[in-house]
């Protein structure tokens, strides 16, 4: 392949492109069925049953994703994504006929349990089928426009959710969620990786055990993981639930809680809009470290600041940290990682990444409690500031860097 097409960004490589439709779809279809069954289970019980169910929805994802890494490892990761998108299509079609026969709470929750079986699958065989569509110095690109993807889906699956459930209810939500994941399939079908790789045939425990054995071995890959783990446990609570908190707290209302969001949904979009055209190639542990610092400072601005403008302005630096620091640390994954292991390191990078949510709002919950509201953002932003300095303090971390060509 020429030095020419090897640099040429990923928004022009048409087999990643047709990844990321499928990918995104996807994505946009977990969003949809999120947002139809809390409503659901709203209507059938009580919020805090409502809340109890979109637990146990969470846990199949949770406890069966390094059980999808170690798969995505071992069979081709394209079937793998089509058969969790198959499934999750076929369980939506059940759903929508069991919500238009005889709802109840009971089916609901059967439904969410298959639902989160399937699509514990889907998340680390796209994380190992991702770099096989580019060349490693298109990394970063793809990394940043997988970034953009991802914040729309997240934007756009839950006004699309509550318009389908307010117009046809659950039952047309989940026919049109089923179409979503059929979208998902034919795109995916069509994206062929540029190289095939050698399946693993170790039993899937002991091929999981490996993955573990691999990061232990690897320095710099454990330790851009781990930061990214801390770095989350920090971010997570307060955009989460902190914005709203805050809000309530200086006397915002809905309007601050509005705001703040698009601040740091626009900070984020811009953040990597930017890195499409300014890939990250050199020192990606440094860069993570600063972009991580620049949370940690906006972080304690947002904490301190007397008005809604101050803290907007912070929440919109939070976004452009963000872009940064997740682009930097999925192209150091991507770049770092052999072909062999790619679905078992993705599936503790999405771990410690989509697992770690529920947990880091409900300790931001928490201390809010014990300590205050500014207090509990000044707790994350030294979490924030506890992952930069990992990034930091190891060098094989700090200089790393991924090929040119």
């Amino acid at each position: 392949m020429s030095t020419a097409t090897a640099l040429r960004p990923a928004y022009r490589e048409p087999a990643y492109l047709r990844y990321l439709a499928g990918h995104g779809t996807s994505l946009l279809g977990d969003q949809v069925w999120h947002i139809a069954l809390s409503w659901s289970a709203v209507q059938l019980a009580s919020p805090g049953v409502a809340g109890l169910v979109m637990t146990v929805a969470a846990v199949p994802r949770l406890a069966l994703m390094l059980l999808g890494g170690a798969l995505a490892d071992r069979f081709d990761a394209r079937r793998l994504m089509i058969g969790s998108d198959l499934a999750r299509a076929l369980v939506m079609l059940v759903a929508a006929t069991l919500a238009f026969l005889s709802p109840s709470l009971l089916w609901l929750v059967l439904v969410a349990l298959a639902f989160g079986i399937a699509d514990a699958v889907f998340l680390p065989a796209a994380g190992s089928l991702q770099p096989r569509l580019l060349e490693p110095a298109q990394l970063s690109s793809g990394a940043a426009l997988h970034e953009v993807v991802g914040r729309a889906a997240l934007l756009l699956g839950a006004p699309l959710g509550g318009l389908l459930v307010a117009v046809g209810g659950l039952p047309l939500a989940c026919v049109v969620n089923a179409l979503t994941f059929g979208v998902s399939m034919a795109a995916v079908a069509s994206a062929k990786p540029r190289r095939e790789v050698e399946p693993n045939t170790e039993p899937v425990l002991a091929s999981v055990r490996a993955g573990f054995a691999f990061l232990r071995r690897e320095r710099v890959l454990r330790t851009v993981i781990l930061a990214a783990l801390v770095i989350n446990l920090g971010f997570v609570g307060p955009m989460n639930l902190g914005v709203a908190v805050l809000s309530e707290h200086r006397g915002w209302g809905s309007v601050g809680v509005g705001l703040l969001v698009a601040g740091f949904g626009g900070g984020a979009a811009l953040g990597a809009l930017v890195l499409l055209r300014v890939p990250l190639r050199r020192r990606l542990g440094l860069v993570v470290a600063v972009a991580a610092l620049v949370e940690t400072a906006a972080m304690v601005v947002m904490a301190l600041a007397p008005t809604l403008p101050a803290a907007v302005v912070a929440a919109v630096l939070i976004g452009l940290g963000g872009a940064p620091c997740g682009v930097g640390v999925r192209t150091l994954i991507q770049a770092r990682t052999p072909d062999a292991f790619r679905g078992r390191v993705s599936s503790v990078h999405t771990l410690c990444s989509l697992g770690v949510a529920p947990l880091a709002t409900g300790l931001f919950g928490l201390t809010v409690g014990a300590v205050g509201v500014p207090a509990a953002f000044l707790c994350s932003a030294g979490l924030e500031l506890a992952g930069a300095a990992l990034c930091l303090l190891v060098a094989d971390l700090r200089r790393a860097s991924i090929e040119q060509g």
